[in-house]
């Protein structure tokens, strides 16, 4: 399904990725009552059809939903950082019901430009897309920034990225520095800081946000 919105203001193209028919459409309907929306939007109810999309499209910005079911948030987590080695030119503001810190926290570091709850008004959501637009900073709708406490994540590195994937898979350091063909010492560093950045204190809250992001 494509919508044709027009108004005044440009703006990039946006995919809307979102499994539930009913909230896309409301999505769309928010997205046709903000002024400074114009183009085309393109409704994606199935995420492994998002990928070519995002591919053609040079300026996007994709609407993610971001599922309290395991085995979609994995493969949502996975597009993010498709989206961020492959196409990093890519807009990416979540679309959330899940409000569990250890997620909220991660997607944060992930940098996405926008984590806006389902739970918002729909003015909050049309101010937060307009700010989208222009931000080049990480920004949360007033939901999201309450269970944060106020305390915005650092951005994980892309090597800080490749090693804490590893971790969730279950290998322990070494095996992660064989895999990836690094020193050891180098992967430890790497480990130390994403925990620092996502608030991990110990192997337990990796181990459980591993489960949580990989639909174990």
């Amino acid at each position: 399904m494509e919508n044709i919105i027009t108004a005044s203001n440009p703006s990039s193209t946006i995919m809307v990725v979102v499994p539930c028919v009913l909230t896309a459409a409301g999505i769309v309907t928010k997205l046709q009552s903000n002024s400074k929306v114009n183009g085309l939007v393109k409704v994606i109810n199935r995420i492994d059809e998002a990928y070519s999309g995002v591919l053609k499209t040079s300026d996007v910005t994709v609407i993610l939903n971001i599922s309290e079911s395991t085995s979609q948030l994995a493969e949502e987590i996975k597009f993010i950082n498709w989206c961020r080695t492959v196409q990093p030119s890519a807009v990416i503001i979540a679309y959330t019901r899940n409000h569990k810190l250890s997620v909220l926290n991660y997607i944060a570091a992930l940098g996405v430009r926008i984590i806006i709850s389902q739970y918002e008004s729909s003015a909050t959501f049309s101010d937060f897309i307009n700010k989208s637009f222009n931000s080049k900073v990480m920004l949360c709708s007033p939901i999201i920034k309450s269970i944060l406490e106020e305390r915005m994540m650092a951005e994980l590195t892309v090597c800080e990225v490749q090693v804490i994937g590893q971790l969730f898979l279950g290998h322990n350091v070494s095996q992660v520095a064989h895999n990836l063909g690094r020193d050891i010492r180098t992967v430890s560093s790497h480990k130390r800081h994403a925990m620092e950045k996502l608030g991990l204190h110990c192997e337990k809250d990796l181990h459980l946000l591993g489960c949580a992001l990989s639909g174990k």
